[in-house]
């Protein structure tokens, strides 16, 4: 192997090794989880985990320098989705995931949480509209 094949192994290894201290956080995992079902603005995130904004602004900000995520502005309102280029890369961990999330309670909760509010219309829908 030539030293450029080894820088490359190298670049991929740091990816790799960042990506999974990404997804080592629960409150990180339980925003994937929420942004693979829809696109969400930050108090919705906030209101369903229930953690301050400061907190969820903090891992937004990390996931989505990652490329992990991708962000768009309306209004006053900063909306997140998981980014499109991260999933076709990474098809196997976000089926796995997908899986993972829909066998544990806390994340399928989470998800039963944002279907009653889109269901509901509730103050979580309002306050971020």
């Amino acid at each position: 192997m030539n030293s450029v094949n080894g820088a490359i192994v190298m670049n991929v290894q740091i990816q790799i090794d960042r990506l999974f201290k990404l997804l080592s956080d629960k409150n990180r995992l339980r925003i994937i989880n929420l942004l693979l079902y829809k696109e969400l603005c930050v108090c919705e995130i906030e209101d369903i985990i229930q953690t301050t904004q400061t907190n969820i602004s903090h891992h937004l900000a990390k996931l989505t320098m990652a490329g992990i995520l991708h962000q768009r502005k309306q209004g006053q309102w900063v909306y997140y989705k998981i980014d499109e280029d991260f999933i076709d890369r990474n098809t196997l961990l976000i089926n796995y995931l997908k899986n993972a999330f829909g066998l544990d309670e806390l994340f399928k909760n989470d998800i039963e949480k944002i279907t009653n509010a889109i269901t509901h219309e509730s103050v979580v829908n309002k306050r971020c509209k």
